[in-house]
This record gives structure tokens, sequence and C-alpha cells, in this order.
């Protein structure tokens, strides 16, 4: 029951803004081909990367925007010193991480794309066994028990401008205050440390242009 008039809290929170705050403009630009994939890479260590023949050499907070492949059922990544191809299916979001242990894996982001809300992923590039992203204005978990190099989302209400907390079970390891939220926009939530000394970013969900 907590959780559940946690989540109806943070629903109450967003219509709140919504009814007072105008249209925000979008963010996923319309692609021809509606079973076009996209695929970003996420790495806390290293500013370069490249995505099929896309090349990155400044990525905002880890983060690079979304590449659309389309027509291909594989693609070719490059994260600093860490190569590989992985398949990918049509009409899909993925996010290539690479966590504190140098290890990486594909993460499929479940993005809405809802003219109405704002999605919300989170990143536990950390040692940590698993992070929790939390909303301390709704007293509830937005996003529940990110294994290291795994990834989740949520889509919220928007407009809103939230503070967030990434919890350890009860301890609080980072927080990203005054986080934006957009409609049809979304932004990504990056947990990167290990040993104990913890950073989250947060950088938008972008399309490379």
């Amino acid at each position: 029951m907590k959780r559940i008039q946690g989540a109806l809290s943070l629903v109450a929170l967003a219509a709140a803004a919504t009814a007072t705050l105008a249209q925000d403009g979008g963010l996923y630009e319309d692609v021809a081909n509606p079973e076009a994939s996209f695929v970003r890479v996420i790495d806390a260590g290293t500013p370069v990367a490249v995505i099929q023949s896309a090349s990155f050499d400044s990525v905002d907070g880890g983060v690079t925007p979304y590449v659309v492949i389309d027509g291909e059922t594989e693609v070719k990544i490059t994260s600093g010193e860490t190569s590989t191809t992985e398949t990918i299916e049509p009409a899909t979001f993925y996010s290539f991480v690479v966590g504190a242990d140098g290890t990486s894996a594909l993460v499929v982001d479940k993005i809405s794309n809802n003219p109405a809300q704002a999605d919300v992923t989170f990143y536990n590039l950390s040692d940590i066994a698993s992070a929790d992203l939390y909303v301390p204005q709704a007293k509830t978990v937005a996003i529940e028990g990110i294994a290291a190099n795994g990834g989740g989302a949520v889509a919220l209400k928007a407009p809103l401008t939230l503070d967030f907390e990434v919890r350890d079970g009860e301890t609080v390891v980072a927080t990203v205050p005054a986080v934006a939220l957009k409609r049809r926009e979304g932004v990504a939530i990056v947990l990167s440390g290990t040993g104990g000394s913890y950073t989250a970013t947060v950088a938008p969900n972008a399309l490379a242009k």
C-alpha cells in the first residue's frame, strides 16, 4: 500500500504542474521508417564513442544522443577501448552501457514517447549491486532495483521539476536536484563510481542530428 500511495503522490505532483504550465516542445522527431531503431552509448569513463558511422568526441554526461538505425539488424559500437557488434530489433530504443568494471551490456530502453509525458531513464554504472531512483517530494521509488550495468525507465506526467536521489537500500549515495521534465522529452540519470564514492549526472534523451 505504501508503494501504491507513493506512486499516486508522484502522479498528483505531475498533474498539478501540468495544469499551470504551457505545452512543451517535442524531442523525438518523426522518423520516416516507423520500424527504425535507436541506439546510444552510456559510458562515464570516456567522452568518445562511435555508433555505426556516427562519431562523438565530446559526450555530455557520458550519454550520447540516440542514433537512428534504419533497416539493419546489427549495429557496430565503440566506446573508448570497448568495441562490439550487437543484434537489434526493429522499433526499439537501446543504450549500450559500460560499467565501472569495464564490462558492457545492451539495455532495452522502454521509451514511451507519449506527448503528455517525459521519459526518465536510469542507469547503474557503479559497483553497487542494486540501486534505486527515488523521488523525495513524492516519497516513492520511481525506478527500483537496477543492477550494476543495467538500466530502467519510467514515464512521468509533464511538465514538472523534480529532485531525485539514488539509493543503495536506505542509503542515499547521490542526488540530482531540480530536474526539469518536459512533454515528449526525457532525461538519462547515470550513477557512476566505486568504493563508496558515487556521482549521479543527468543528460537529455536526445536524437542525433
